[in-house]
């Protein structure tokens, strides 16, 4: 079974017996769930429906759920089995049925001709053997029992087998199905089993039973309604039903392997190092596919720094292996392909992908050309070591990888201080976590007061430090008794100003809110602030104003959604700065291109009827009369703001707001994706930044009007020159099968096609087979000044004897090349151009001699 057919027959099980399919949740975890930076999980999308914050649409459940560990990264392509990217296959109860019918299904599936087909004499069982809170799990011990396992192989094992998302929530033991592959896989040592650390005993599906709730103090209580979360990785499942030893040579990751190989001459097994590189590509194709696509952007810090080391490992080990520039596109290009079918949002990113793609990939070639001749100048002048110091400053200045810095220095046959290199980018986490929003530690602070917030209504204000508390690193923590500057929350950032005497002046870096009270995060330029000095402080006008037109434009679209989609539309999360807005809301599914337009009209509808805002405070009991929209989960005291655009909108909202809707400008809406299972994001712009665009837009349609001239005077320019240029053609398909020849019965064709790439060639191959039959093509190509060979021979041809990548192999080397590929299809790659007509005639003689020895 091909990893399409094992993702499709899980689902099917489990639709046939009464489960809905969802689909695949974001890679980006919903702004509500911070336990995690990226999904790891199958059941993380469904946790609102487990933990009871919002109905499920059934009971019955089943995903293919996308997943991505990053702790992994470093590790692909070192082992057989790490991975980053996968897909976890899950079947969810949600209070419906329990452990008998949870065990009962597995097995089925899994041992079942029409599932798996697994043989049920290599499957084994764990169980929790219970703690002085859970006693032993006895009841899956019975229901393994009943199918048919043999108590022999049901181990029972400790805190592996209790499971819990983290340290409160619904728990509850699990138990893990494993496949022998053999005593050949193994340790070799007699007591070897399911919990033995060696490769011969696969654990490919987790099968949770949650019915504890842990409390803060650890202790547990029952569920009223225990649920199931099971979880298998297919991949893991793949290799098990391809009898692959390891999941990269199964066709998940083979049909890649397969393509970089033609593209670069490399081959998996002939070195470590081609190996290592081909699982890395592997991997990481389909990883940077698909964090991209789920709207992650390549960039510094959180997610995008994890897309932006995927992307650049990628490239360095490209790089390693021969591949020229831009291949990541051809790489994304190939997993779309592949995986286009099952994940649709790859097909409709697709070019937006690309285009990141291409940028990331062009800006770290810069990196490795500067970074590598930094590195080259630091090598030359080490004796042994390459100190901590210059390492961090390759990574952290010119965005140099370390991996790479340690591998081109032990190349040198010398060291980098990689301690000292990690304890320096532990400092640089430290500084950055000290200043990230939600992490600022406030316990120093000794005030006995609360800051009053005036931001409403003044941007400036004197006033006094109440308390102050220095952190050491040039930064302090400053309570004022009176505050113009706006705390972050409710999805606004922090206002950014200044703090000045006459003698001193500290920038805002942030302020974070502590309950109803704020703390302000200042780093001082000059002189010093003392607890109970008067200061003036002063809001940043140039970023609040475009911050309050993001806010109240999120409002618009609030109302703008619910009046296009429906009533089910709420909010589920936004970002408001002074750069952009960025909203999500509850919806199944994409929005069609009209409803995009029609909401963006709406909008700007109501920008331009100058609405001006109606802000009051009012109980939370009255609020409620008015209809004023509330979010869900969100706690409100008896107190509540209500921010009011007449004839559209009333929500309680605490955000900063401008006077009027015609102070917003404009607004641009960029990007509607997928935020996370049943929530849609909109990403949008206002004011000048939205002004801003739509010039930036006008410039472009006139460089493409331009353009698209230059682009008609040539095609005219062409059309007069076409009938004498197709007189003396002959680099096509045809020119190509004038120039066959015929050996024994068999179509040979062997011809070099000056600034054909590897891709080209493939294509004139399949052109001259769809013309002759039976044919063995083998083209040369010298684009981007390398040699590229294709050797393509159909299934007559093969039935002769001939294999297309014995041919390649035995001719790669003559372009100073290698290859390989299949009996149908091989293709190699080489650093010798001039050689293509000697290598193309050496693999038609070669085809003549063994067609000329083989019986017809």
């Amino acid at each position: 079974m091909r990893s399409h057919e094992i993702r499709s027959r899980f689902v099917d099980h489990f639709t046939a017996t009464g489960h809905q399919q969802l689909p695949s949740g974001s890679l980006v975890p919903p702004d509500w769930d911070q336990s995690v930076l990226i999904t790891t999980a199958g059941m993380q999308p469904l946790k609102q429906y487990f933990l009871g914050l919002e109905e499920p649409p059934g009971q019955r459940l089943v995903t293919v759920q996308k997943c991505f560990r990053t702790v992994d990264i470093d590790e692909v392509g070192r082992t057989a089995h790490h991975l980053t990217f996968f897909e976890m296959l899950g079947n969810f109860s949600i209070g419906d049925y329990f452990k008998d019918f949870a065990v009962e299904q597995a097995w089925t599936l899994v041992t079942s001709p029409q599932g798996f087909g697994f043989d049920p004499d290599r499957l084994w069982a764990t169980v929790y053997r219970g703690d002085e809170k859970v006693p032993p799990d006895e009841e899956a011990i019975a229901l393994w029992l009943g199918v048919g396992v043999p108590a022999e192989r049901i181990l029972r094992l400790g805190s592996d087998n209790f499971w819990q998302a983290g340290p409160v929530g619904p728990c509850g033991p699990c138990s893990e199905l494993h496949y022998d592959r053999g005593p050949e896989f193994g340790c070799g040592r007699p007591e070897c089993g399911p919990d033995c650390d060696c490769d011969r005993f696969i654990e490919f599906w987790n099968l949770v039973f949650m019915q504890y709730n842990m409390l803060d103090d650890g202790s547990l209580v029952p569920l009223p309604s225990p649920s199931i979360d099971t979880g298998a990785g297919l991949e893991r499942i793949t290799m098990l039903a391809q009898g692959a030893d390891s999941a990269y040579l199964t066709d998940a990751f083979g049909d890649l392997i397969e393509v970089v190989e033609g593209w670069s001459g490399a081959r998996y097994g002939r070195s470590a190092a081609e190996t290592k590189a081909l699982k890395v590509l592997a991997d990481h194709g389909r990883a940077m596919s698909f964090l991209a696509t789920d709207g992650i952007e390549p960039s510094n810090e959180g997610r995008g720094y994890v897309l932006r080391r995927v992307i650049r490992r990628a490239v360095q080990h490209g790089r390693r292996i021969g591949l020229d520039d831009r291949f990541a596109t051809r790489l994304h290009a190939h997993v779309v392909e592949l995986l286009g079918d099952a994940h649709p949002e790859l097909r409709s990113e697709q070019a937006r992908v690309a285009a990141e793609l291409a940028a990331e990939e062009e800006r770290f070639s810069r990196t490795l050309e500067t970074g590598g001749k930094l590195l080259d100048d630091l090598l030359a002048g080490t004796s042994s070591e390459v100190p901590a110091d210059d390492a961090f400053r390759l990574h952290d200045t010119y965005g140099f990888p370390i991996e790479l810095t340690v591998e081109i220095a032990a190349e040198h046959g010398k060291t980098v201080d990689e301690a000292g290199f990690a304890e320096l980018m532990d400092q640089q986490r430290d500084r950055a976590r000290a200043a990230t929003g939600g992490r600022v530690d406030t316990s120093d602070l000794r005030a006995d007061f609360g800051s009053e917030f005036v931001g409403y209504e003044r941007l400036d204000v004197t006033t006094q430090v109440g308390a102050l508390h220095d952190r050491g690193d040039g930064s302090a923590l400053v309570k004022l008794r009176s505050s113009p500057f706006y705390p972050r929350g409710g999805g606004q950032v922090a206002d950014r100003g200044w703090i000045e005497t006459d003698s001193a002046r500290a920038v805002v870096e942030d302020v974070v809110r502590v309950d109803d009270d704020q703390v302000v995060v200042a780093r001082l330029e000059h002189g010093d602030l003392h607890a109970g000095e008067r200061v003036r402080a002063h809001v940043d006008a140039e970023a609040r104003r475009p911050t309050m037109a993001n806010h109240t434009a999120t409002h618009l679209l609030h109302a703008a959604l619910r009046e296009v989609l429906g009533d089910h539309v709420t909010q589920a999360g936004s970002y408001v700065g002074p750069d952009k807005l960025r909203f999500d809301f509850r919806h199944g599914a994409p929005m069609t291109e009209e409803e995009v337009a029609r909401v963006s009209s709406i909008v700007n509808e109501g920008i331009v009827a100058n609405h001006p805002l109606h802000i009051f405070v009012t109980t939370q009991e009255h609020a409620r009369e008015l209809g004023a929209m509330m979010l869900f989960g969100e706690k409100y005291g008896e107190h509540v703001r209500v921010v009011e655009i007449p004839e559209v909108s009333r929500e309680l909202c605490g955000g900063t707001h401008v006077r009027s809707t015609a102070e917003i400008g404009a607004f641009v809406l960029t990007r509607e994706t997928s935020s996370s299972q049943g929530v849609r994001r909109i990403e949008a712009l206002t004011a000048g930044a939205a002004l801003e665009h739509l010039r930036d837009e006008a410039a472009e349609a006139a460089r493409l009007r331009a353009r698209v001239g230059e682009l008609e005077a040539e095609v005219r320019k062409v059309a007069k020159q076409a009938p004498a240029a197709a007189a003396s053609a002959n680099g096509g398909d045809a020119g190509l099968i004038d120039g066959a020849s015929e050996e024994s019965g068999v179509w040979i064709v062997a011809d070099v096609v000056d600034g054909a790439d590897a891709d080209r060639l493939l294509q004139l191959s399949d052109k001259v087979r769809a013309k002759l039959s039976p044919a063995a093509a083998v083209l040369g190509g010298n684009a981007g000044g390398k040699a590229h060979l294709v050797a393509s021979f159909d299934p007559a041809a093969q039935a002769r004897g001939l294999s297309a990548v014995d041919v390649i192999r035995e001719v790669a080397p003559i372009v100073s090349g290698g290859g390989g590929g299949r009996p149908a299809l091989a293709r190699a790659g080489g650093s010798d151009a001039s050689q293509l007509q000697a290598a193309v005639k050496a693999a038609a003689d070669r085809i003549r001699e063994q067609l000329q020895g083989s019986p017809e």
